[in-house]
Parts: structure tokens; C-alpha cells; sequence
């Protein structure tokens, strides 16, 4: 967490659960806290099923949370409805992942920009048709786009409509749910230069969520890494990606292709190596629910992963949810790691402590 101005966004102890059917529901989100300031982008990362898409849905108003705060602007927004909900969306916007989906195709982009300009602004058609040609120029799209209907314009500028939709109404606020994985990588490219330009020039804040985390490592200051519903690691983006510390965010980042062979059957072997350990994905010897949710694939688990929840260890600016980082957990590697007998931890095989080595002599293991 960062210290200073309170947060545009704050949210804390923000659970959210799914019910299945009248005896089951599914808790998708478990006490979750995460802050966005005004001109910031913070990064919500982790795999399908994760929760941070449900995360961004809750902020949103679109799915209720089961318990905890939603605060923007200093404001608790969680469970408001109707006219409430509709003053917020001045301030609070979203660009999801099909813009197609969210832009009406029966409508011209015009039209699509002037309608929320009119409702909130109360202005005539034609001063709101010059704002939507000027939204259209700040994204890079001719004037004369307003004219066409959203099939005529490929995904890249389609989502470009979608961002300028989002800042008719001069949003605070964005979140950006998955907004570049359906683009190619060079249309990725071009559409996190538009959002980081944007930002520069007009201070909105972005909610970024994503599931890659080398397209998060490019657009935010701040991260936080979601695995089943929990945070496993936070704090800022440079440090988590050049070093990280939780087992589950290297396993984000093994994933992503690198153009070494040698470096990318590495990290195909560590993958391969923090797959599910048990039969079913649950870690032997743990009740469901229990322990750590990453202990089943931990390359490093040990009986606590498997019996307590990590609670989050402070580690400079980041904070980490793993009973390696933790003295009082137990666990073999936390005392070695607390002393600083490891560099880092992330980087040496499973097993065993090594040996400490007499004083004034080298460790040379490649570690």
C-alpha cells in the first residue's frame, strides 16, 4: 500500500461470492484490498479464474460484493443502485476486453459519442457532435469516424472508440478489463501508448486487469497478483517483474515466450515443475479451503502451505503472501531467507538448506 493522498479508489476486505445453487456458493474473491490514486495504473494480474475480473465488476456495481468497502473518491460505493450509480459513471468508467461487445453496432460512432456528452453535459447536438470529433482526433481517429458504424473499424480502432467513449464524459477512472488481449501484439502496442499518453495529458487513473503480465509490466507503477480469489504479492511493477519473489508470480512469468531457446526450455522445466503436485489440483494433507491456494503447484511446499494460510510479510515497498518470507511460519527456507543466507530464493531448485559455509569462503552453486 502506498502512503500520502488518500486513494480516487480504496477498496478493503472486498470479498465477493457466487451462488451455484441454493446450498452452494463459490467465494471467487477473499479479502482482497487494493488502492488506485488519482493519475495512477495499478495492474490486477493472475490466471483465468483468478477473481480480478470480478474484482473490476464489483467496482463497477456490476456484481455485488459479499462483504468489505468500496470507497472512491472517499465515497462508499459498494451496493449503490439507480440515480446514485448513474452520477458515479461520470467519474468511473470501464473498456472491456470486446469493444464490439459494448459499442451498440446499430449506432454511428458519433452518436455512440455524443449520447452520455448530452445526458450529462445538457448541451445542444451540435456542441456535443464537435466534442465527439474532438475525442475522436485526442484518439487518433479522423473526424470524420463519427460518421460510421463500429463494424467498419477494425479492433485496434474500435477499441479506440471504446476509450474515447470513456473519457466523454471526463472520467477519473478507468477499468481496463482485459482491454488489449483479443489485439495483436503491435496493435497492443500502439493502444498502452494511447493509454499512457492519455494519462499524461488528462490524469485519469486506470484499474488495468489483466492476465499477462508483460503487457502489466508495461503500462503500471503498481501491481498486485491475484491467484484464486487472494493477493499473493503487491507493490511496484519494476521490482515484482525483475525479482519476484512469490512462487506463483514467477510461474506469470515463466509464461511469457522469450526469444532464447536455452532461457525458454528453463522456464518451460520450472513450469513443468510447479504443475499440480496431487491428484485433482489439491494439495495432499490439506483440508479444501485450507493452507496456502497455491500450495498444490508450489515447487517449495512444505506440511504448513498445506495446513495455514501465509498471511502478508512486508518486504521493503512489496508485500508477499508465502510462509517462505515468514520466520514464525516454520517453514525450512523462511529462517535461511530471514538472515539473508539466500539472495534469492525463487532461483535455487527445491531441497534441502544448504550448508552454511565457514566464514570468509565463497558459495559457488549458481545460485
Amino acid at each position: 500500500m502506498t502512503t500520502g493522498p488518500e486513494p480516487l479508489l480504496d477498496i478493503r476486505d472486498l470479498s465477493v461470492e457466487y451462488r451455484l445453487s441454493r446450498r452452494e456458493t463459490l467465494r471467487a474473491v477473499h479479502g482482497v484490498d487494493l488502492d488506485v490514486h488519482a493519475g495512477e495504473t495499478v495492474g490486477l494480474v493472475g490466471e483465468s479464474g483468478s477473481g480480478k475480473s470480478t474484482i473490476g465488476r464489483a467496482v463497477l456495481g456490476l456484481t455485488p460484493p459479499a462483504s468489505g468497502s468500496i470507497r472512491f473518491d472517499g465515497q462508499e460505493i459498494a451496493g449503490l443502485r439507480g440515480r446514485q450509480r448513474a452520477r458515479l459513471a461520470r467519474d468511473l468508467q470501464v473498456v472491456f476486453q470486446d469493444p464490439l461487445s459494448s459499442l451498440n453496432p446499430s449506432m454511428k460512432v458519433g452518436d455512440l459519442l455524443q449520447e452520455p456528452i448530452r445526458v450529462v453535459r445538457r448541451i445542444s447536438r451540435g456542441e456535443a457532435a464537435e466534442i465527439a470529433g474532438d475525442l475522436l482526433e485526442r484518439v487518433s481517429l479522423p473526424r470524420d469516424a463519427a460518421s460510421r458504424y463500429p463494424g467498419a473499424f477494425s479492433g485496434g480502432q474500435r477499441q479506440r472508440i471504446a476509450i474515447a467513449r470513456a473519457l466523454s464524459i471526463d472520467a477519473r477512472l478507468i477499468v481496463c478489463d482485459e482491454s488489449v488481449s483479443a489485439l495483436d501484439v503491435s496493435t497492443q502496442a500502439s493502444i498502452l501508448s494511447l493509454l499512457r499518453r492519455l494519462q499524461r495529458e488528462l490524469g485519469v487513473a486506470y484499474l488495468f486487469v489483466s492476465h499477462d503480465i508483460a503487457v502489466v509490466r508495461n503500462v503500471s507503477r503498481r501491481v498486485v497478483v491475484l491467484y484464486k480469489g487472494r493477493v499473493m504479492e503487491r507493490g511496484p511493477t519494476a521490482e515484482i517483474v525483475d525479482r519476484p519473489y512469490h512462487p506463483y508470480t514467477r510461474t506469470l512469468l515463466d509464461a511469457i515466450p522469450i526469444p532464447d531457446p536455452r532461457g525458454q526450455r528453463e522456464r518451460r522445466a520450472r513450469r513443468l515443475a510447479s504443475r499440480v503436485r496431487s491428484p485433482g489440483g489439491t494439495a495432499a494433507g490439506g483440508a479444501a479451503g485450507a493452507g496456502c491456494p497455491f500450495a498444490a503447484r508450489c515447487a517449495f511446499v512444505q506440511d504448513v502451505c498445506r495446513t495455514r494460510a501465509p498471511v502478508p510479510i512486508p518486504i521493503g515497498a512489496r508485500q508477499v503472501a508465502c510462509h517462505m518470507y515468514d520466520p514464525a511460519s516454520g517453514h525450512p527456507r523462511a529462517g535461511e531467507i530471514a538472515t539473508g543466507g539466500w539472495d534469492d530464493p525463487l532461483a535455487r531448485e527445491p531441497g534441502p538448506a544448504p550448508d552454511r559455509q565457514p566464514a570468509g569462503t565463497t558459495r559457488h552453486d549458481g545460485g
